[in-house]
């Protein structure tokens, strides 16, 4: 009889402890709170926003606006152009803008590697001959 009791309590007891670190472990999880929004609004707004942002980084360079100031257009001009793209359009410009800057950035790392790779060269004294 003692040793049934000893059993019941080892048991509940167990199972108070699972108990608490499962409750434990549900009270850090996060509470997740969601509603539902257009789509149409909340993408179309978001993505514009994003491309018109790009879009005006790349023209706050020095090199673009001195090229567009050499073909005889102004800043207002160039904003009153860009207000009129569509959605569609903002996006398509902004891609292709995307992918002439990434071209550059890849150079910018092919540069910096081998640099790095000449100046660990230089500082272990090693030299590469080609015969």
């Amino acid at each position: 009889m003692v040793m049934q009791k000893f059993k019941n309590a080892v048991l509940t007891r167990r199972i108070a402890m699972l108990l608490v670190v499962l409750m434990g472990i549900f009270s850090v999880v996060p509470r997740i709170e969601a509603s539902f929004v257009p789509s149409d609004e909340s993408f179309a707004s978001g993505a514009r926003y994003k491309d018109m942002a790009m879009v005006q980084k790349v023209l706050e360079q020095k090199l673009v606006k001195e090229r567009l100031k050499a073909l005889g257009y102004t800043d207002q001009e160039i904003n009153s152009r860009l207000g009129q793209l569509s959605d569609d359009e903002l996006h398509q410009f902004a891609t292709q803008l995307d992918s002439l800057t990434s071209g550059g950035s890849i150079l910018v790392w092919i540069l910096v590697i081998a640099l790095v790779i000449i100046s660990a060269l230089y500082f272990t004294n090693k030299r590469i001959i080609i015969q």
